[in-house]
């Protein structure tokens, strides 16, 4: 069996054969396994409380702090021949993951030298600043995996489901505009006049078209292989449950219906059911699509 992995980035098309496939898979999943591991040990809490506890003018035990900065320079050694795999995964697959490489962000250097010792604000930029990479690599992956498991390009949401750029709101933690509470936002948001088209990313199958309490009038497309696509807050549907979809299809109007603050798009993707940044599948020069 071949597989035909097309990039939109690239322009071209890989083919894959049974067992370069399942070694790929293989490689994807101890990768994305493995970053997600690295990044939960690192902020396991009984590691990193004890220094968010610590006010301005406290001092923790310095052996403490320099046992804990070890431990994240062997990390980040670890996230360093990662990057070795994910930049070949990157090649065969057509992502590129160049960007989000930890060895072309993150500072680099060797451990603490005889007699030096890190204070408790160089370590946390530290743990930021992995913290950082490592989410990023996994996103990268995550696609990866996507384009590896998903043949046929036309199931991919890389196109833009409005013509305007996302604004007002990104991927991730943001402050809640009823509340002011620190929540995280699992989609990005386009902004818009009411009643303005809402296009399918993706060619696909509609598995929800209802008002959802939060969603407002949501529509969800199932395009295969675990990957999924919400389209949020309509003024109306324009699918019901059932339809098949292409890319640029109409699935909504732009509104405010549900919990939202004005008229716009929240639009998620969903991979294996969790929230991935939709703007790391969307190809930047696929919005003309939307005019359909």
């Amino acid at each position: 069996m071949n597989i035909i992995v097309v990039s939109s980035r690239l322009d071209k098309a890989i083919s894959l054969g049974q067992r370069e496939l399942l070694a790929l898979g293989l490689i994807l999943t101890l990768l994305v396994g493995a970053a997600a591991f690295g990044l939960g040990m690192l902020f396991a809490p009984n590691r990193v409380e004890p220094l968010l506890r610590l006010m301005p003018g406290q001092h923790a035990r310095q052996g403490e702090i320099d046992a804990l900065a070890v431990q994240v320079g062997e990390l980040q050694a670890k996230l360093t021949r990662l990057d070795g795999l994910a930049a070949r995964v990157g090649d065969k697959t057509g992502i590129d993951v160049q960007p989000f490489l930890s060895r072309n962000a993150v500072p680099q250097g060797g451990l603490a030298a005889p007699g030096s010792s890190f204070t408790v604000p160089s370590l946390a930029q530290i743990l930021e600043q992995t913290s950082g990479k490592m989410s990023a690599l996994i996103d990268q992956l995550t696609l990866a995996e996507a384009v590896l498991l998903t043949p046929n390009s036309e199931h991919l949401p890389r196109h833009s489901p409005m013509l305007a750029p996302p604004q007002s709101s990104s991927f991730g933690w943001r402050v809640d505009p009823f509340n002011g509470s620190q929540v995280f936002h699992e989609g990005v948001d386009f902004q818009g006049s009411t009643g303005t088209p809402v296009s399918a990313a993706a060619t696909g199958k509609v598995v929800y078209a209802a008002y959802h309490p939060q969603y407002g009038n949501m529509v969800e497309l199932d395009h295969g292989n675990d990957l999924t696509s919400r389209y949020a807050h309509g003024s109306r549907l324009m699918v019901k449950v059932g339809d098949a979809v292409k890319a640029g299809d109409p699935v909504i109007l732009l509104g405010s219906t549900g919990r939202s603050t004005g008229p716009h798009l929240h639009f998620e993707i969903r991979y294996r059911g969790v929230a991935q940044n939709p703007l790391r599948f969307i190809d930047s020069n696929s919005s003309a699509l939307a005019q359909k």
